[in-house]
């Protein structure tokens, strides 16, 4: 069993004690969630989390990003643009509670008023977390630093070459100077950086972990390939008909061309040495040898989970204020609706009955947001 770093949560928890309230408020959600999966007729607490495309532009065209090679119009790039301002403050004004507001995109730092939404959220006493792939970093540095960021998560698949190769020239070295100016400021946010796990890089963790420790950064995330196949988009469609659509991902990516063996020896190899180390790494989706060995190798095959918490948990809203349940599968819009009844709007309450029925579908053995065990 895994034992993360007890200095490097310290770490963590003395540079943003919030975080402890974040954590409070999930354990609370999960709790509740199971009193009320299946007797609730589809009704549900606030959110503990707002998941917000605040842009679909993207300057990049990662090889493993499902949104990049998605063939759904609706689930692709650069098509709706930038989210309002007026827009994302009524998203937070009518949500109740203080859920985690995730910023993501796209490329969020492309949003031209990135920093006053991060700023409008920290006001309202949220903990504020963005994904980039760092390209604007070194620009933005100083401006998300002063709107109160709490968490910035870098993605970074390898050292240079690897990560130029998979995302694009020079982008390792954006990243790289956008980091380490973050680093230097005194009023930083906590520094994640994230590495997704392909065949293109699974021999490079130890490397990462190397690079991460020189960095200075305070996590270094291992995230498991998200993925989604032909044998899913099958099965969904012989299990539910036209009930819930599924478009297909259409990347070039092998991830059974994965060494698992040399894959599970450098994470645990990783996991030991930092075990005392100021610095705090996690594996995302956590599994041991056996189920990481199943993950690539039969991706269709569920591991330990046979059911999903995020239709009662997260609120994913996109750049033109539709809100949508499960990849496509659209909701309602908070541009002509109050989030909160959007949130427990009649689809998304059938939404939820039928996850309480079926517990998942073979779309969720390899999602984000997959179910807990």
């Amino acid at each position: 069993m895994y034992i993360p770093s007890l200095p490097g949560l310290i770490k963590l928890l003395v540079r943003r004690p919030r975080l402890l309230t974040v954590a409070g408020h999930n354990w609370a959600g999960q709790i509740r969630h199971r009193l009320s999966h299946n007797h609730s007729a589809g009704l549900s607490p606030p959110p503990e989390q707002l998941t917000v495309v605040v842009t679909d532009k993207c300057n990049l065209r990662c090889q493993m990003c499902q949104y990049a090679y998605s063939d759904a119009p609706g689930y692709q790039l650069n098509h709706l643009g930038h989210m309002k301002p007026s827009l994302f403050q009524k998203l937070l004004r009518e949500t109740e509670g203080r859920p985690l507001i995730s910023l993501t995109g796209g490329e969020p730092l492309l949003h031209p008023e990135i920093n006053e939404l991060i700023a409008y959220a920290h006001q309202r006493g949220h903990v504020v977390t963005l994904t980039t792939n760092g390209w604007f970093l070194p620009k933005q540095a100083q401006k998300l630093c002063a709107a109160g960021l709490d968490i910035l998560v870098v993605s970074v698949d390898g050292p240079q070459a690897v990560h130029d190769r998979i995302r694009g020239a020079r982008v390792f070295e954006k990243l790289s100077e956008g980091i380490q100016t973050v680093l230097a400021l005194p009023s930083r946010p906590i520094v994640f950086i994230s590495m997704v796990i392909s065949d293109l890089n699974y021999d490079q963790l130890e490397t990462m972990h190397e690079l991460a420790l020189s960095w200075g950064v305070d996590g270094l995330n291992f995230n498991h390939l998200w993925m989604q196949t032909e044998e899913m988009a099958a099965s969904c469609l012989a299990q539910f008909g036209s009930a819930f659509a599924i478009d297909h991902i259409t990347w070039d990516i092998n991830p059974e061309f994965i060494d698992v063996l040399k894959l599970t020896d450098s994470l645990e190899a990783v996991q030991r040495r930092s075990r005392f180390q100021p610095l705090l790494v996690t594996e995302t989706p956590f599994l041991n040898a056996r189920q990481r060995a199943i993950w690539y190798q039969e991706p269709a095959h569920f591991i330990k989970w046979t059911r999903t918490r995020c239709a009662w948990t997260r609120l994913k809203v996109w750049p033109d204020g539709s809100v949508k349940a499960c990849r496509d599968f659209q909701v309602g819009n908070i541009q002509t609706e109050h989030a909160m009844a959007v949130w427990n709007s009649g689809k998304m309450r059938g939404f939820r009955q039928f996850l309480s029925q079926h517990g998942v579908m073979p779309i969720c053995a390899r999602c984000c947001y997959m179910a807990h065990p």
